[in-house]
C-alpha cells in the first residue's frame, strides 16, 4: 500500500491547506480522524500523517497523536476571497478546458473501472448508500475513486488525482446542506446504481463550476487581477517515477526510432549526452545500463555506445525493468480506454487538411516499411491539432511513455520482423480513416486492446502487481 500510495500525500495535503485557506476551516476547527480520511481517499494511514507531517510544518495543523488534527492557523476572513482569487484566475480557461476533457479522459477510465467489480463490492457500495452515517458529500467521488482504483493502473489514478488537484478539491465537494444522498427502494442493479451516482457527480460538478465562475466575475469586476500568466493543466506524471533514468531512456529510444541516432550507429559520448539532455553522468549510465538490458543499446569497448534494438536475455526480476514494463502496459491500457472516444473527437473538429496529413502519413509509414510507427503517429496527430489543450497535455505524457514498448514488443516477437507484424493492421486503419472518424476510431480502439492483450499474455507472470488485468470494455 505504502508504494502504491507514494507521492499521493501532498494531494491529502494541498485538499485540506485549500480548505482553510478558502475559509472551509477555521481556527480550531477539528479535521476528520486519519481513519475516516484514509476512507474518503483509499489511503493508507502511513500516507495520510504523511501529509499531516507536512501541513504541521508549514503551521496550518496541530497534530497529536490521540487526537483528531486541529487548524492552528488564523486566516484573515478578509483573505478568503483573494487567496482563492489567487488562484483561480489565472487557472479560469484551464479549468473549462479541463471539464471538457475530463468527459473524454476520466469517463471511460471509471466506466472501464465499474466492468472490474465483483458482485461482493456492488453489494458493499449498497451498503454504504443505505448507512446514513456515510458521507454524502464525498460519496460520487469516492465512487468514481473506487472504480478507477479498481483498474490497479498506477497512471490512471494518478491521473485523476491530478485532476481532482488542478481543480481543488473544496469546490468538487457539493454545496454544504444539500439533502443526503440515499439509495431509493427498488433500485438495486448496477446500471442503475452507477447511473444516479454519476448523476449526482455532474450535478455537483456543475453547480460547483457555476459558483466558481460567478465568483470569478465578481473578483475580476471589483478588481480587474493583474495581468498573470494563464496557468494550464499539467499532468504531474513524476510523482509515480522522479527518477530521470526513465525519462532519459524514453527520449533515447525516441531518437533511435526518428533516425536522429540510426541502428548501427554509436550513442553520443556521456559528456555530449550530458549537455544535450541536462542530466548527470550519474543518469546518462543508469539510462544506458536500462537500455543495455532491454537490447536497444550494446556497450563498445573503447568505441562507445551502439545503438543495437536485437532481443536479448532480460532479467525481470530487476526493478528498473519492472517499471519500464509497468510503464508500458499502464499507459497503453490508458491509451485503449480512451483512444475512442479523443481520437473521433479530434478528428471531427480539426480541418480536412489536418485530416490528410494523418492518412497520408499512414501511406507513407506503408511505403516505408515502417508501420510500427503507426502507435507514435496517431498520438502526434492528437497532441498537435486537438482543440483541448489537457487533452494535448495527457497524451503527450502517454506518447512518452509508448516508448517504452518499442524494446518489450521485440522481446515479445522474438526476432520477427516489426513490419510483418503491423503492416496489415496499419493498412487496415488507413482504410478506415477514409471511412469516417467513427469508423476510424473503433478500429483504432480494438487495435491497441488487442496490442494490450497480447503483451499481458506474454508477460504474463512477469508483471508488476499493480498492473492489473486488462479492462477492455470500450
Amino acid at each position: 500500500m505504502m508504494d502504491f500510495d507514494a507521492g499521493l500525500y501532498k494531494l491529502v495535503s494541498e485538499y485540506y491547506e485549500a480548505g482553510i485557506l478558502y475559509g472551509l476551516y477555521s481556527c480550531g476547527d477539528s479535521l476528520p480522524s486519519i481513519p475516516k480520511i484514509c476512507a474518503m481517499f483509499h489511503l493508507a494511514p502511513a500516507t495520510v500523517r504523511c501529509a499531516f507531517s507536512e501541513l504541521e510544518k508549514k503551521g496550518y495543523l496541530k497534530v497529536d497523536a490521540r487526537k483528531t488534527a486541529k487548524v492552528a492557523c488564523r486566516v484573515p476572513k478578509g483573505s478568503f476571497r483573494k487567496n482563492a482569487a489567487r488562484y483561480f484566475v489565472p487557472r479560469e480557461e484551464g479549468i473549462r478546458d479541463l471539464a471538457l476533457s475530463a468527459k473524454l479522459l476520466l469517463e471511460p477510465l471509471w466506466r472501464a473501472g465499474l466492468d472490474c467489480w465483483e458482485e461482493e463490492d456492488w453489494a458493499q457500495l449498497r451498503h454504504g448508500l443505505e448507512d446514513p452515517a456515510h458521507s454524502p458529500a464525498a460519496l460520487p467521488v469516492e465512487f468514481h475513486l473506487l472504480a478507477i482504483r479498481s483498474l490497479k493502473n498506477r497512471l490512471a489514478l494518478n491521473l485523476y488525482w491530478e485532476a481532482l488537484r488542478y481543480l481543488q478539491f473544496p469546490y468538487l465537494e457539493g454545496a454544504k446542506g444539500e439533502v443526503p444522498f440515499r439509495l431509493e427502494p427498488g433500485i438495486s442493479s448496477r446500471e442503475d446504481i452507477a447511473a444516479l451516482l454519476n448523476g449526482r457527480f455532474e450535478t455537483s460538478c456543475r453547480k460547483a463550476s457555476e459558483a466558481l465562475f460567478a465568483f470569478l466575475r465578481e473578483v475580476k469586476a471589483e478588481c480587474p487581477p493583474d495581468q498573470e500568466e494563464p496557468v494550464p493543466f499539467r499532468w504531474t506524471v513524476s510523482r509515480l517515477r522522479p527518477q530521470l533514468r526513465y525519462s532519459l531512456a524514453s527520449r533515447v529510444i525516441s531518437g533511435i526510432l526518428s533516425g536522429q541516432y540510426p541502428v548501427g550507429s554509436y550513442l553520443p559520448s556521456l559528456p555530449k549526452m550530458m549537455e544535450r539532455y541536462g542530466v548527470s553522468r550519474n543518469t546518462v549510465r543508469r539510462s544506458l545500463d536500462i537500455l543495455e538490458q532491454l537490447g536497444v543499446v550494446l556497450p563498445q569497448q573503447g568505441k562507445g555506445t551502439l545503438v543495437y534494438m536485437e532481443p536479448r536475455e532480460t532479467d525481470y526480476s530487476r526493478p528498473e525493468i519492472q517499471v519500464g514494463l509497468r510503464l508500458y502496459l499502464e499507459s497503453l491500457q490508458l491509451l485503449t480506454l480512451t483512444i475512442p472516444q479523443v481520437s473521433r473527437y479530434t478528428l471531427e473538429a480539426v480541418s480536412p487538411e489536418q485530416r490528410l496529413w494523418l492518412l497520408e502519413s499512414f501511406k507513407r509509414l506503408r511505403e516505408e516499411k515502417q508501420e510500427y510507427l503507426c502507435f507514435d503517429i496517431c498520438l502526434t496527430f492528437v497532441e498537435e491539432p486537438c482543440p483541448l489543450a489537457s487533452i494535448r497535455e495527457c497524451y503527450g505524457r502517454i506518447r512518452e511513455l509508448l516508448l517504452w514498448g518499442y524494446p518489450f514488443t521485440l522481446l515479445r516477437l522474438k526476432g520477427r520482423c516489426l513490419h510483418d507484424e503491423y503492416s496489415e493492421r496499419a493498412y487496415h486503419l488507413e482504410q478506415c480513416l477514409q471511412d469516417g472518424p467513427e469508423i476510424f476510431s473503433a478500429a483504432w480502439g480494438s487495435f491497441l486492446a488487442g496490442e494490450e492483450q497480447k503483451l499481458r499474455n506474454y508477460f504474463s507472470g512477469l508483471l508488476p502487481e499493480s498492473a492489473g488485468p486488462a479492462a477492455l470494455s470500450l
